[in-house]
């Protein structure tokens, strides 16, 4: 898979082994948990596998601080994790602060990623809610979406309290020479 923006991300994401769960919004049998609204697929990357830029631009949304971002944040992978985090305005202070705080490299490691699916999820529901209100499962699911996670991935064997879902908007995301989003439009083939 790979992950490219305007804004300047550049993501390959290797998929051979991941695992991938459907949020398709309902259980079909007990001991089983979805979530409200459904349209969301999520890969658990295997270790090692994801590499490049992630540019999380003015807008996009970081559902950890329950905020639209004011100004670009930048993040450098290397082999799953985070190495560095670049920008100038408050979000790249707080996720780099936030990051720290749990002094575990792994809160620094991608824990999931993910492309929203639902046509009928809003972008700009968090302007609904208040903070307490909301868990942004919308804003998770929303068409066309690029959701990116750090934090635990048991399938990679990592385990950590840190944790950020951040939807990106405007990406195109292609495996291997198949488009399934093309500057943040759902690809008739996933549409």
């Amino acid at each position: 898979m790979t992950v490219t923006s305007a804004a300047g991300t550049a993501l390959d994401i290797d998929l051979a082994k991941a695992v991938h769960v459907p949020i398709w919004g309902y259980t079909g049998k007990p001991g089983t948990l979805t979530h409200w609204p459904g349209g969301l697929l999520v890969n658990f990357p295997r270790a090692g596998t994801v590499n490049g830029t992630l540019v999380i631009d003015a807008g996009d949304i970081n559902l950890t601080f329950k905020l639209y971002l004011d100004s670009p944040v930048t993040l450098a992978l290397e082999n799953d994790f985070i190495v560095r985090v670049e920008g100038l305005g408050t979000d790249a202070e707080l996720m780099r602060r936030y990051l720290a705080v749990w002094g575990d490299r792994n809160a620094y490691a991608v824990s999931h990623i993910g492309i929203g699916l639902h046509p009928d999820a809003r972008y700009e529901a968090l302007t609904m809610y208040d903070q307490r209100d909301t868990n942004g499962t919308e804003l998770r699911a929303f068409a066309g979406n690029f959701l990116f996670s750090t934090g635990a991935n048991e399938f990679a064997d990592r385990f950590t309290l840190g944790h950020f879902d951040i939807p990106v908007r405007n990406c195109t995301i292609k495996v291997d020479d198949t488009v399934l989003v093309e500057a943040g439009v759902l690809a008739k083939v996933l549409a």
